[in-house]
């Protein structure tokens, strides 16, 4: 049972990583801290989202002869913005991306333990603008007086009602990651096999494998359309491309087709997915309403 009071008497920061994209307008109105996760390219670490965009990440996957890394945010930054929040919040809520992907989550909470800052962390169990959905839905309980902690425990469960597809664009950066054998990778690319993964608890497993990436797309949506049959409220379908821009458009086509008055949002697949999926990547996602 939510718990409501007059919560909205305290200060409330939120605390996000650079994964999520939320709109950076939207975040400075509305108190959220986005603290941005690292990638390595061989020997030197780019912050994502300032020293390296979106377009030119895919321009050094596509050059780079090993698969990069990714890293959690650095612990003393992370205790110097909590420091810097005491002076005028009393709490914050951090919303990750999936810790099974990322150790962004658990550098939050040790920072805020460091710095003696109180804290509500949400292992958000998914990635890029699902998250986000997550800190505006998270806000809006807020905003009704729910507490934090009833808060914090709603966003907990809400990728259980979460269903996201994601069709890899490159079997080549498969196979630099050891995901795939040079053999998988030539008749991949051969027979033009394009692999769709989902989530599961916070990790991307297998899910099936369609070929030509028309048929990828469409498999997809089918998807979607399943959910709808058997009777699912949908009000927002996220598309989410790693440098697919013609394919986000293609898909966002048939979502209409198929429902002309939902909201559809197109976004970046985001840098945790994209650094091992590469480029033409794309990611088909939507929440239960209840």
């Amino acid at each position: 049972m939510l718990i409501k009071g007059e919560f909205s008497l305290q200060k409330i920061a939120w605390i996000t990583d650079s994964t999520c994209y939320i709109d950076p307008e939207y975040a400075k109105q509305n108190n959220i801290f986005v603290v941005p996760i690292g990638i390595t390219f061989e020997n030197e670490t780019y912050k994502d989202g300032i020293d390296i965009r979106e377009e030119e990440l895919y321009s050094k996957l596509s050059t780079s002869r090993t698969l990069p890394k990714t890293s959690q945010p650095v612990i003393g930054e992370l205790v110097d913005l909590f420091e810097e929040l005491k002076t005028e919040y009393d709490l914050a809520i951090a919303v990750h991306l999936s810790t099974e992907l990322s150790g962004t989550a658990n550098a939050t909470k040790q920072a805020a333990d460091m710095a003696g800052f109180p804290l509500e962390l949400v292992d958000s169990r998914l990635i890029s603008l699902p998250v986000a959905h997550l800190i505006r839905k998270g806000q809006e309980l807020i905003r009704e007086g729910v507490s934090p902690e009833d808060t914090a425990t709603t966003l907990r469960a809400m990728y259980q009602s979460n269903k996201l597809y994601v069709m890899i664009g490159s079997l080549e950066q498969l196979h630099k990651g050891g995901r795939v054998s040079a053999i998988q990778m030539l008749m991949g690319s051969l027979l033009q096999i394009k692999p769709i993964l989902t989530f599961e608890d916070g990790k991307l497993i297998p899910y099936d494998k369609v070929r030509s990436q028309r048929k990828a797309l469409s498999y997809m949506v089918a998807r979607l359309k399943d959910d709808l049959d058997q009777g699912v409220s949908i009000k927002t379908v996220y598309i989410l491309e790693g440098s697919a821009k013609q394919e986000a458009l293609s898909i966002q086509e048939q979502v209409r087709s198929l429902l002309p008055e939902i909201e559809i949002i197109i976004g970046p697949l985001g840098s945790a997915i994209g650094v091992h999926a590469g480029a033409g990547t794309i990611a088909l996602t939507w929440f239960k309403e209840e």
